[in-house]
């Protein structure tokens, strides 16, 4: 589904991304950890069109996305829930929503649209509850739903998911997470990047290990999971 290849992204003379490479296999949910300042962000960024790499190619089938723009690459069907939620805050709930369909409007149509907007109500019931509030007056675990769900509507071939748990009180983020399996369970294809490591461990299909821009371990969740230096440094477990 999502295939990325030998990627390098530079900020200025300073080098994000060293030749990484992925596989996001239709139906799959892949995870990507790593510490604070590993390239997690920039990798997402430059897959939806936000960072130019200076070299490498990110493809969506058999379509080249380097180089396109990023409203042309939602419309091709990767959808970006970006980090630190970035909802639109004096719009609605169900504004969000409809803002989410907007650059795929033409090939979803309004029924679906709205048919959209009730599964997402289904997934979160709590932003049905919400529907007519401003989103800026949401709790913050409330507006990472309303972030999901916007992602969701434009009916993506790939999610992009960036630190979904981030400043969520431990109750939220289980909330999170579970929506996430359930979206698993429904074959939405997803590319989630975490620093709680053993949450994405624990939803995911595979992982990679990502340190200063390079991919340095990759496999099942469940190998991760007990691999002894992910253990050490992601997990907090002393290594065997």
């Amino acid at each position: 589904m999502l295939k990325i290849k030998d990627l390098q992204v530079s900020y200025g003379p300073v080098r994000a991304l060293h030749g990484v490479s992925l596989e996001v296999p239709a139906g799959k949910l892949v995870c990507v950890i790593g510490s604070n300042g590993a390239g997690k962000t920039t990798l997402l960024r430059t897959i939806s069109g936000l960072l130019k790499p200076t070299s490498g190619s990110v493809r969506l089938g058999e379509r080249e996305l380097v180089g396109e723009k990023p409203h042309l690459i939602t419309r091709a069907g990767v959808a970006h829930c970006p980090e630190g939620r970035r909802v639109f805050p004096d719009l609605s709930v169900t504004d969000n929503l409809v803002l989410g369909a907007f650059t795929r409007l033409k090939q979803i149509g309004q029924v679906e649209m709205h048919k959209g907007m009730e599964n997402i109500f289904a997934l979160f019931p709590r932003l049905q509850e919400r529907r007519e509030q401003l989103a800026g007056t949401l709790s913050g675990g409330e507006q990472q739903m309303l972030a999901v769900g916007r992602a969701l509507m434009s009916r993506p071939e790939v999610l992009l998911l960036d630190e979904p748990s981030m400043g969520l009180a431990p109750i939220i983020i289980d909330e999170v997470f579970k929506r996430l399996a359930e979206l698993r369970a429904r074959g939405i294809t997803m590319l989630l990047v975490e620093q709680l490591a053993f949450r994405a461990l624990e939803v995911a299909d595979y992982g990679y290990v990502i340190e200063h821009g390079k991919i340095e371990i990759e496999g099942t969740a469940e190998s991760l999971r007990n691999d002894p230096r992910v253990k050490a440094a992601y997990l907090g477990q002393a290594a065997a």
